[in-house]
């Protein structure tokens, strides 16, 4: 009657010496509950995918924010969403510099004949006849603006600008501002929307930029290369790239 008590304890000795692999063939078909406190976490950042469904240069500075964009990687979201407003419409366009007041047609003289000599510091004279300087690097004022000018330019003699300079002044331009004053600008682009401009326009606009650089202010809604601005008294406001903000 003793044995049967031994019996048991060394059965029970025995389960709790079985090695842990022997519970690894336990049943394929068993499922496992999640647990109640488990939450579903969705991506930080989706990728949506929609986009509009009319042309990127189409699209204008009142369209709802709804109809922007919202993929991370859309080119899209590389440029600037707000276009700057233009103070100028396609009808506004001239071409004839006779059609300048005189002091205005006489600075765009003296910057076209300083352009054709070659010599950007040729332009120290024609900035020599204002009390200030022309902004020229971003709209922003700067010690030497000629030496700006060359550091800007392509190669190191500012031959470069030169030629975007005269190449400019001989585009059409707009006139901004009060009837009796105001500003010049050349060239046109940088003050009538990009959506209003034809084939004509185009051929025009594609003198000065590549079609990469077009595709680009397409996409920005509005023309960022260099632009000059001569105020009705013949002063030279600006020759510089970027966006203006005045």
């Amino acid at each position: 009657m003793r044995r049967q008590p031994l019996v048991l304890i060394a059965a029970l000795v025995a389960a709790l010496a079985c090695p842990l692999w022997a519970h690894a063939y336990a049943p394929e078909d068993v499922v496992l509950e999640p647990s109640d406190q488990a939450t579903e976490k969705s991506p930080l950042s989706p990728t949506t995918g929609e986009k509009s469904s009319r042309p990127d240069r189409l699209l204008r500075q009142d369209d709802d924010e709804e109809d922007v964009p919202e993929d991370p990687h859309s080119v899209d979201m590389e440029a600037t969403g707000v276009p700057a407003p233009t103070r100028a419409g396609i009808d506004d366009v001239r071409y004839d510099p006779a059609e300048l007041p005189s002091a205005v047609a006489e600075t765009r003289r003296l910057l076209i004949d300083a352009a054709r000599t070659g010599d950007i510091d040729k332009l120290r004279d024609v900035f020599a006849r204002q009390r200030a300087a022309p902004l020229v690097a971003n709209f922003s004022t700067t010690p030497d603006a000629v030496n700006s000018l060359r550091s800007q330019s392509g190669d190191a003699e500012g031959q470069e600008i030169l030629a975007i300079l005269m190449e400019i002044l001989e585009t059409g331009y707009v006139h901004v501002g009060p009837p009796e004053g105001g500003t010049y600008v050349w060239p046109y682009f940088a003050e009538v929307p990009l959506a209003d401009l034809t084939p004509r326009h185009y051929v025009e606009l594609y003198r000065l930029l590549t079609s990469l650089d077009v595709e680009e202010m397409e996409r920005m809604g509005r023309y960022t290369f260099f632009r000059v601005g001569i105020s009705a008294d013949g002063r030279l406001r600006y020759f510089s790239a970027g966006d203006l903000d005045e």
